[in-house]
């Protein structure tokens, strides 16, 4: 079997690549890493490589290509035959798509169209979709968020994540596509190896942002302190990365098992079932730092949300999914390492 990972050299590829690497369910399994490197790293496909040697599995194949680039899409799946597609790029800025959203249009939705296109072509019916909680929105209904919730998408990233969600639904209907679609709550921390971390450029995270605040003695602006929240800041469900990675393990399960009146589609959050705020996160970094984080108040910024929360509930009944490394100590000393890992690999 081969299976095929777009934006597998990223944040959260590169910790799924090393879950399935991993697993004895996919063992002697091909992994083909497809990345434009706008954010992805080499030096994560060269630490995958080495980490498919150790394990005793074929050869980590990378092939750098754009989503946006329909005939090098063509020739990859020609050459590779995937069996399964893991649909993890894209850019993923709130921010930066408030200021440009026609960039996360083209970028997102048109290069998943080629995406399904290249798959409908060469026959690959299966795909393991990464979009995000942000398509809710503003929610003011009851915590925490289940997935027949109203989509309420405050922002372009989001909207560009829904308007994929909802092209997948149409090709399970007219080619006979089967899907999984999983909305991320917020990733976090980093592999327990602390050789795989966020690795943005710039960053926008916030625990890599506290992070770099407490070791760099750098003053970390806090977006919003009048929401009406438990203390004035942002509250939001923070999932270890690794937890992610082990849903799109049981993601890509699901879709190779023959079951009866299954959706063509199935949508699942993953998050906690728990809120942190942004005050309670810096928290949790200076006790496990030992470090004192400098913070100054700053307005809201613009398609942020004052409290996203997700029930799981789906998730564990259906895929058996449990987050295990999930509480924010544990994020935050796992990025932590990860930091300190990166420091010195810059010096």
């Amino acid at each position: 079997m081969t299976i095929l990972i777009a934006g597998g050299a990223g944040y959260i590829g590169s910790h799924v690549v090393l879950a399935l690497l991993s697993s004895r369910n996919f063992r002697k399994t091909k992994f083909v890493i497809m990345d434009n490197l706008s954010m992805g790293h080499l030096e994560i496909v060269k630490v995958l490589q080495d980490c498919a040697v150790d394990l005793g599995q074929p050869e980590v194949v990378f092939e750098k290509a754009d989503l946006l680039d329909s005939a090098a899409l063509d020739l990859l799946f020609e050459r590779h035959k995937p069996d399964v597609v893991l649909h993890l790029a894209a850019k993923i800025s709130v921010a930066e798509s408030v200021t440009h959203p026609a960039l996360y249009f083209s970028n997102n939705v048109t290069g998943s169209q080629n995406l399904l296109l290249a798959m409908k072509n060469h026959d690959c019916k299966k795909i393991v979709f990464s979009s995000t909680a942000s398509v809710y929105g503003n929610i003011d209904q009851a915590m925490p968020i289940v997935e027949s919730q109203a989509l309420m998408p405050a922002n372009p990233y989001a909207e560009s994540k829904l308007n994929i969600e909802q092209e997948i639904e149409k090709a399970s209907v007219s080619w006979g596509l089967k899907a999984v679609i999983f909305r991320f709550f917020n990733a976090s921390g980093a592999s327990a190896r602390a050789d795989l971390g966020e690795w943005h450029e710039p960053e926008t995270h916030l625990i890599p942002l506290i992070l770099e605040s407490a070791i760099h003695g750098k003053t970390l602006h806090v977006y919003g302190s009048d929401y009406p929240t438990r203390d004035g800041t942002c509250i939001r469900d923070y999932i270890h990365v690794d937890d992610l990675a082990s849903a799109h393990e049981l993601g890509v399960i699901r879709l190779l098992k023959t079951v009866p009146d299954r959706p063509a589609t199935e949508i699942f959050n993953l998050g906690t079932e728990h809120g942190t705020s942004v005050l309670e996160v810096i928290h949790s970094v200076e006790k496990i730092c030992g470090l004192k984080v400098s913070v100054s108040s700053a307005a809201r910024r613009d398609g942020d949300t004052a409290v996203l929360v997700a029930s799981n509930a789906k998730a564990r009944e259906v895929l058996g999914w449990k987050p295990m490394l999930s509480d924010m100590d544990t994020i935050v000393k796992t990025a932590y390492d990860w930091q300190k890992t990166m420091n010195k690999s810059h010096q």
